[in-house]
């Protein structure tokens, strides 16, 4: 079973190379230049467990499983998008990246655990999802492979407001895991 204390120090390990990897550079850039690195797309449910779980393991609780997901997906906090242009794709890929977090999560939460115990966790998930595919839905942030049917006039109004409905359905996510 992965510990609270194992995930703490893995998570902690993550990024203390990520930022002694920040520090230097021999390409010419500071690191504040240069583009953040997103963790690769391969889900942990692609390979049945999280990255780090023996197939003996018990899954541990979702507060458990959450800092194994951030790092697998990316995650580094609330996608906060509600002060960028409409179509910057940076912010898309931060709310695609804690949409399938949730889904992932959501998903394991289902399999894993049986019966109502961690409903709540499935619920509030399932909002960030469906949140996050509105927002990819009407094209914001790039999001959409297909160009936006919607007037960029509009979607300039929207897209920030359907961010910050993403975001308080992200941290309303990360309350609920974190409880149990």
């Amino acid at each position: 079973m992965i510990t609270r204390r194992f995930a703490i120090a893995l998570s902690t390990a993550v990024t203390t190379i990520l930022t002694l990897s920040a520090c230097g550079g021999d390409d010419g850039q500071a690191a504040d230049d240069r583009k953040p690195t997103r963790a690769s797309s391969s889900t942990p449910s692609d390979s049945g467990q999280p990255s780090g779980a023996g197939p003996s393991d018990d899954p541990g609780t979702p507060a458990e499983m959450m800092p194994i997901y951030r790092i697998a997906y990316g995650v580094n906090g609330s996608p906060m998008c509600s002060h960028v242009a409409w179509d910057d794709a940076g912010c898309g890929e931060d709310l695609t990246a804690v949409g399938e977090l949730a889904a992932a999560m959501a998903e394991k939460v289902e399999r894993d655990f049986p019966g109502d115990e961690y409903t709540d966790v499935e619920d509030s998930a399932g909002q960030v999802v469906k949140t996050v595919s509105t927002v990819r839905k009407l094209g914001c942030y790039r999001m959409s492979s297909t160009p936006p049917k919607t007037d960029s006039a509009e979607l300039r109004e929207l897209c920030p407001s359907l961010s910050t409905l993403a975001s308080l359905s992200w941290l309303n996510f990360e309350s609920t895991v974190s409880s149990f």
